[in-house]
């Protein structure tokens, strides 16, 4: 039994060690994507989140709304990370952590105005869809707030 007990707390400690080792490897090898990229995948989002509510021809009159909202939060986004990626390439020295805190804040800021804008532009659409409808397109908003994460 105890044998068992220390075999088995071997074997999680080096699956633990293998899974973080290969974390950090894959965070150093990420590779950056175009800005080009980062808009063909946030349209193709949008694509995907249109496909997935059917929307019937009088909903999709509000849809125009949103899918503008959605291509024009891509290309900032895009812009925003794009300028993060040069930034981190050109920085020599350690970053000074008021110079962090205000970088946070700024994306932040950034973020919010972009939420607003694209709960604005969803709201008319949210309005003419049925409860299943609602249902799936909150759950692409809320994965939406989630992507991507440019810190």
């Amino acid at each position: 039994m105890r044998k068992a007990l220390v075999v088995l707390a071997t074997a999680a400690l080096v699956a633990g060690s293998a899974l973080t080792g290969s974390a950090v490897a894959r965070d150093r090898n990420r590779v950056e994507l175009t800005a080009n990229q980062i808009v063909n995948q946030l349209d193709a989002r949008t694509a995907r989140i249109k496909a997935d509510l059917r929307l019937t021809p009088e909903q999709e009159k509000n849809w125009g709304g949103f899918e503008s909202a959605m291509r024009d939060i891509g290309k900032t986004t895009a812009d925003r990370q794009i300028a993060m990626q040069a930034e981190r390439a050109q920085q020599k020295a350690p970053i000074d952590i008021i110079e962090q805190l205000r970088r946070k804040a700024k994306f932040l800021s950034e973020q919010s105005a972009d939420r607003k804008t694209l709960a604005d532009a969803a709201q008319p659409l949210y309005a003419s869809l049925d409860d299943q409808q609602k249902r799936r397109f909150a759950n692409e908003l809320v994965g939406l707030s989630r992507w991507p994460d440019v810190n």
